[in-house]
């Protein structure tokens, strides 16, 4: 009997911003980059709006972010998903992680943890409850490295992070829980992102692992520096993208990514710079260590 060669996924990405500031140039790069991956293997790409953190979303943030995008030529064809409609899936994976024993609640505050913001008191040999506790996962150590399409191999810390909070004292998920569960719930096989979550990678290739789900693979960027060599950010001032420069910001972008937007053609529309950067898209280069 002749062997058949399994079907190949469909590629399907996704950017998915949280709601806590206007879009800024190093979000835009994120974001160009994870279209344009995702356009040059005529796959998906998802938008998802993470807005599961009440306390630190500004008003009118959320909208704002999609008119950005859009303004920028940077549209799915899917509808955009929204964190907050997901939490009966936050919830039941808690639930199921809590009946096979994997899930503990921790009484202890943020001063008790250790440097890896671990649980030490044992709170997993206690019969605590829910209310004013974090809810814990024991998580697996081994078998985390990773090849990331950018950086290469990731070997995994060689430090433990053996549990981490997937709910949080104030009752809303960790971003942990609801990244991984929304991603999986959307079936994306494939994240391209900034390189500040290149280590956060191994905590959630470890969650995939205790949920018997295939992870995507990863490429992460060089994020966009300020002047002072920090990632920029709105905790680092950065500022809003002006709609009206769509152009220009879209080269700025372009360029950070290693991409050539010189040639004339790609200057007169942001989709004729959006058309010219995907003939041309290949991954950058990662950032010196």
């Amino acid at each position: 009997m002749r062997e058949t060669t399994p079907p190949v996924a469909r590629y399907r990405g996704r950017f998915a911003p949280s709601p806590t500031g206007p879009l800024h140039l190093g979000s835009l790069t994120a974001a160009l980059a994870s279209y344009l991956d995702a356009q040059h293997h005529n796959g998906d790409w998802l938008l998802r709006l993470e807005d599961i953190d009440p306390p630190r979303e500004v008003e009118g943030a959320a909208t704002g972010i999609l008119n950005c995008l859009a303004a920028h030529g940077l549209k799915s064809a899917n509808d955009t998903i929204w964190q907050h409609n997901n939490w009966d899936q936050y919830r039941a994976v808690c639930l199921k992680l809590l009946n096979t024993g994997h899930a503990f609640y921790c009484q202890c505050p943020r001063r008790h943890q250790d440097e890896l913001g671990r649980c030490v008191d044992d709170c997993k040999r206690r019969d605590l409850e829910a209310p004013g506790n974090n809810l814990r996962v024991t998580l697996p150590t081994k078998n985390l490295d990773f090849a990331d399409r950018i950086y290469g191999l990731v070997p995994a810390p060689t430090h433990n992070f053996d549990n981490a909070i997937l709910w949080r004292r104030d009752d809303l998920p960790a971003y942990l829980l609801a990244v991984v569960v929304d991603d999986i719930d959307s079936d994306i096989n494939h994240i391209v992102r900034g390189d500040d979550l290149l280590h956060e990678t191994h905590r959630q290739l470890a969650l995939y692992q205790l949920l018997g789900k295939a992870a995507p693979k990863y490429a992460h960027i060089p994020v966009v520096l300020n002047a002072e060599g920090k990632k920029l950010s709105k905790q680092t001032g950065a500022q809003g993208l002006d709609n009206t420069q769509a152009l220009w910001n879209l080269q700025r972008a372009a360029q950070h990514l290693g991409l050539d937007v010189s040639p004339h053609e790609a200057q007169n529309h942001p989709l004729a710079l959006l058309e010219y950067a995907l003939q041309h898209w290949r991954l950058p280069s990662a950032r010196l260590q």
